[in-house]
């Protein structure tokens, strides 16, 4: 898609300003840690995508771009911050200039404005997994089936396959809970037939010797079959609404009713039971509840996207997808807030189907009483009755159920206070209410009995239907797993193919037979390695940290290939070969080059090893590759050889701003110290810590070559050479010249350098310091123009000492 030709970086991040020049070719930078280097990844990344990926994701509450973007000095200043990159597009033969403000980071500035440009950018916007950082690797490798499942269709842009599976996979869960409701509800009212008919089964022959026997009592035609169509009252008149009691019929009902009731008091009910565990427990774990909190927001805010702005709060996010991909990792996160919930609610709904049941009953005695006109009676079950339905109501509401865990203990019930009492009370009045005769319980009982019949063959309908459709439910599941599956065991077998290659690259002479198998079910992605031909095992199981952070960066590198082929032209890789041994570095840069020899890696690193490697295999070069010294708040990274040092100083300067000018001036000569007693092989006293300050290192380093060019007059004179003689007596001399000017000079360096005491230095030498202070580079000139070190920019020194140092 795109190379990237050079970068200007300015109040971002830790750097206040710097050009880096990339030439379109693989770039290494390098330097202790917190001297910068991972800024440049950060500030590259920024211009591609518009996000910095290390203040986004897991760990990252409370940081944004707006606020953490910017340097720290200019975090109230947005709009200073920004990157501007120098791409070019191989496939159009074109080039264009993208710059990117922290303060306008989905509005990026490019020029020119050509609509195939244009496109090209945008579909790499859509890529931030062009940036592989440390922390990212072990996602890939450690981490469960079913979260490696996720990010690894993230990366290749199919995730909406395992959203798609999880949403069937959510319905089909529902229709099943409806079913089993369905199945209970037809189970309740089946036993409420069977006891009014008072029969052990519900088979048509013990159906027909209830039904006719009572139609026989009141000279009704009998019932030859039982089947849906039936109706058991068949030829009966209605009762008038004053018709007399059955008094066998209702003493049955307030029987069932009377002995619920007792059976309520000896023990609580297990579901009961178990939603007041599950109310505990969210109720003791804080962040569990925070959590399913952010699920419910994020269900019902899935529901609502239409566009790439959050319909929560209104963020805009650079397009749908990322929107998407965004609250799907956050609903991830919450699975297991989730999956209590839902037992919360299975247990609430078989909860619900007990007090259906004992809502059955009541009504039965509200008709009862209806009839016997007892009023009090009537009031009683009327306002239990509504207690119960709204009891019922909220056994529905999550929110709702957290509530009720007073009443879950006490007793769900609630049996209103004098119930009991008044229960007894009336049943006594209906047992002294004489006999009826055989014919007015005949008519009741074939009334109730086809009441009870309509509401079984009802509750049969339902469950049918609540059966097919869950049935529906499951085959759309499986058939989609199963086509899904069998799509991404062909994806993952080349991502298998591609990854044991690079693997056995990276480790030749190693694991040349190592293998690696992916298996994908249900969400999951089940990954494991050959361990020396000894079977097949998870990475984490026998693999050592470096191996597994090479498996990371292999796997990284093969799903990026699947992900983008040819157009895999830029990649951005922060430290991700810690904990890889150097023999298997150089082999990395192998893969790096055969491999993907038309991808740009941009790579960072702390091990000066490590970067020295990419020179020496050939991955980098002098001149792609920067070092970076130190770095500070005032000045950010100090690059070594940095040809605009003086301008940097002079610049400060001329702001009055010597607290800036001072520290870059000390930390340059010290770089400049080490590198000179590296090259000229300066003896100096050893530290165990490294730490060689440059008092301890220049007075060591212009001594040696003091010492060379002695052994060289003295070698040119033993040889007879006197031209060679005259030159190193000359470059001798110039040395004790240049020796005696850094002497002169260094108690102003001392004073401005370490105390900082500028202003009274200014008054005393009008300003000469810094222009003199560059004295030492006459040292250096004469300590290493004959020494070979060609593999630094040269650096033009001022013309009053007539000095050219090649560094």
């Amino acid at each position: 898609m795109i190379k990237i030709a050079s970068a200007h970086i300015e109040e971002f991040r830790g750097i206040r300003k710097l050009d880096i020049h990339f030439a379109e070719k693989s770039f290494a930078v390098s330097g202790p840690n917190g001297s910068g280097k991972s800024g440049v990844i950060d500030a590259i990344e920024f211009a591609l995508t518009g996000q910095i990926g290390r203040l986004t994701g897991t760990g990252t509450k409370g940081l944004s771009l707006g606020d953490h973007g910017p340097h720290v000095d200019r975090i109230n200043f947005p709009d200073a911050a920004f990157v501007e990159l120098e791409v070019s597009f191989p496939t159009l033969g074109k080039s264009a200039k993208l710059i990117r403000k922290i303060s306008a980071p989905k509005k990026p500035k490019i020029e020119p404005s050509d609509p195939d440009i244009i496109a090209i950018l945008d579909e790499v916007a859509q890529h931030p997994e062009i940036t592989l950082a440390r922390r990212e690797i072990l996602k890939f490798i450690l981490v469960e089936p079913t979260k490696r499942s996720a990010q690894i269709q993230e990366i290749l842009k199919i995730d909406e396959l395992g959203q798609t599976r999880s949403a069937l996979n959510t319905a089909s869960g529902k229709l099943n809970r409806a079913a089993v409701a369905a199945e209970k509800d037809t189970l309740n009212k089946k036993n409420t037939l069977m006891q009014h008919l008072e029969i052990a089964s519900l088979s048509a022959a013990e159906m027909l010797g209830a039904v006719n026997t009572k139609r026989e009592l009141l000279g009704l035609a009998i019932h030859h079959a039982i089947t849906a169509e039936t109706v058991i009252d068949q030829g009966l008149a209605e009762p008038n609404e004053e018709r007399s009691l059955n008094k066998p019929a209702a003493l049955i009902e307030l029987d069932k009713l009377t002995r619920l009731i007792a059976g309520f008091g000896q023990a609580n009910s297990p579901d009961a039971q178990a939603l007041v565990v599950q109310i505990e427990q969210l109720e003791n774990d804080a962040q569990l509840l925070v959590s399913l909190q952010q699920r419910e927001l994020v269900e019902r805010g899935l529901k609502l996207v239409d566009g790439p702005s959050c319909p929560m709060c209104d963020h805009e996010w650079p397009d749908e997808a990322h929107l998407l991909s965004h609250l799907h990792a956050k609903q991830q996160k919450s699975k297991a807030a989730g999956e209590l919930k839902q037992k919360l609610l299975d247990h609430a709904s078989a909860l619900s189907t007990e007090v259906g049941a004992l809502k059955t009953l009541l009504i039965e005695a509200h008709r009862i009483a209806k009839l016997e006109n007892a009023t009090e009676m009537l009031a009683s079950v009327m306002a239990w009755g509504k207690d119960l339905a709204s009891l019922q109501e909220r056994l529905k509401s999550f929110t709702e159920i957290l509530e009720l865990k007073d009443r879950l203990i006490s007793g769900w019930p609630d049996i209103p206070e004098d119930f009991e009492a008044k229960l007894v009370a009336f049943v006594d009045a209906i047992r002294a209410k004489p006999d009826q005769s055989a014919t007015l319980a005949a008519q009741s009982f074939l009334i109730n009995a086809e009441q009870r019949f309509k509401d079984y063959k009802a509750a049969r309908q339902a469950e049918k239907k609540a059966q097919k459709a869950r049935d529906a439910g499951k085959v759309a599941y499986d058939a989609w797993c199963a086509a899904m599956e069998s799509e991404l065991d062909e994806l993952y077998e080349a991502v298998e193919d591609d990854f044991s290659n690079f693997y056995r690259i990276l480790n030749d002479g190693d694991e040349q037979k190592f293998v690696a198998r992916f298996k994908a079910t249900e969400g999951r992605l089940d990954f494991d390695v050959n361990f020396y031909e000894r079977g097949l095992f998870p990475p984490g199981a026998f693999h050592s940290e470096g191996h597994q952070d090479g498996m990371g960066v292999c796997l990284y590198l093969a799903l990026m290939k699947r992900l983008l082929g040819d157009s895999f032209t830029v990649a951005l890789l922060d430290d991700v070969v810690m904990s890889v041994d150097a023999d298997h570095r150089y082999q990395f840069c192998k893969l790096l080059m055969t491999e993907f020899p038309d991808t740009q890696f941009i790579i960072a690193t702390h091990d000066k090893v490590w970067a020295e490697q990419m020179r020496s295999a050939k991955l980098v070069s002098r001149k792609t590759s920067m070092v970076f010294d130190s770095w500070s708040v005032e000045t950010g990274p100090l690059v070594e050889s940095n040809l605009e040092i003086w301008t940097e100083i002079d610049a400060a300067l001329a702001k009055g701003k010597v607290e800036v000018a001072a520290p870059i001036l000390r930390r340059h000569m010290e770089f400049v110290a080490r590198l000179l007693a590296d090259q000229l092989g300066a003896q100096t006293v050893f530290r165990a810590d490294n730490s060689y300050d440059l008092g301890g290192l220049l007075p060591s380093a212009t001594s040696r070559p003091s010492d060379l060019l002695g052994k060289a007059i003295d070698s040119a004179q033993s040889w007879g050479n006197e031209d060679q003689k005259s030159k190193a007596l000359a470059r001798k001399q110039r040395l004790k010249q240049a020796n005696t000017h850094k002497g002169e000079e260094d108690w102003t360096i001392n004073k401005a350098v370490h105390f900082n005491e500028w202003p009274t230095l200014v008054q005393m030498t009008s300003n000469p310091f810094f222009k003199r202070s560059r004295i030492f580079w006459h040292a250096r000139n004469a300590m290493t123009a004959d020494h070979g070190c060609t593999s630094h920019p040269k650096v033009l020194l001022p013309t009053d000492f007539g000095v050219r140092a090649i560094l």
